[in-house]
C-alpha cells in the first residue's frame, strides 16, 4: 500500500467517523434512544451516499470513496474490517451484558464496592464477610467463569455509574453502528462482486 493509498484511506476513515458518529450521538441523544427507533439510520445515511457517489454528486471525495470501497470490500482491508466488527458487536454486546448484571445479579456488592472505591476511597472497609452476592460465585458449577463474570460485572457496571450512564449510552451507540457499517459491507459486497478483486 503506498502513500497515496494509505492517505486516500485515512480521508474516507475520517470522512465517514465525521458523518457517522456525530449524527448517532445526537439522534441518540434529542430524538430517540430506543434501540430500534436508531436502526436503520446509518444504513439510510449510506444509501444516500452511494447514491450520491453514483450520481457523481461528491466530486473528488466521491471517486476516492468509490475506489477505496472496490479496494476495500475485495482486498485484505475487507477480511480486516469484518473480523474487526464481528469481534466488536462481541465485545459491546457482552459489555452491556456485563454492566447490566452489574446492577441486577450482584447490584449489592457493586453498591458496596462503588462506595469504597469511588465514594469513600477505603477498601478497607471490603471484606468476604461484607459482600452478600460472592456465594453465587461459590455455588456455580463453573467457578472460573463465575469467578469473571463477577468481576466483570462489577468492574463494568461501577465504570458506568461513574461516567453517569455514559459508558453503556456509547456502547450501544457503538453496538447499533457496528451492526450497520457490517450490514452495509457486506451489501456493498454482493453490490459490487462482478468487480475484479483487487489487493487493499
Amino acid at each position: 500500500m503506498g502513500k497515496s493509498d494509505f492517505k486516500e484511506k485515512l480521508i474516507i476513515a475520517g470522512f465517514l467517523m465525521g458523518i457517522f458518529l456525530p449524527i448517532r450521538l445526537v439522534f441518540v441523544e434529542y430524538v430517540s434512544d430506543q434501540w430500534l427507533g436508531n436502526f436503520g439510520l446509518i444504513s439510510a445515511i449510506s444509501l444516500i451516499l452511494l447514491i450520491l457517489i453514483k450520481k457523481e454528486k461528491l466530486g473528488k471525495i466521491g471517486k476516492i470513496f468509490e475506489n477505496q470501497m472496490r479496494k476495500t470490500i475485495f482486498g485484505k482491508t475487507g477480511k480486516f474490517v469484518i473480523i474487526f466488527s464481528m469481534l466488536s458487536l462481541v465485545y459491546f454486546t457482552s459489555s452491556m451484558m456485563f454492566i447490566e448484571r452489574g446492577v441486577t445479579v450482584y447490584s449489592e456488592d457493586q453498591e458496596l464496592f462503588y462506595d469504597a472505591i469511588i465514594q469513600n476511597k477505603n477498601l478497607d472497609q471490603i471484606n468476604p464477610n461484607n459482600l452478600k452476592n460472592i456465594h453465587i460465585v461459590y455455588e456455580s458449577d463453573n467457578l472460573l467463569y463465575s469467578t469473571f463474570d463477577y468481576a466483570f460485572s462489577i468492574t463494568y457496571s461501577i465504570m458506568n455509574e461513574f461516567s453517569g450512564g455514559w459508558l453503556e449510552h456509547l456502547y450501544f451507540i457503538l453496538l447499533v453502528e457496528q451492526v450497520e457499517m457490517l450490514g452495509i459491507f457486506l451489501f456493498y459486497r454482493a453490490l459490487y462482486r462482478p468487480v475484479i478483486s483487487i489487493s487493499a
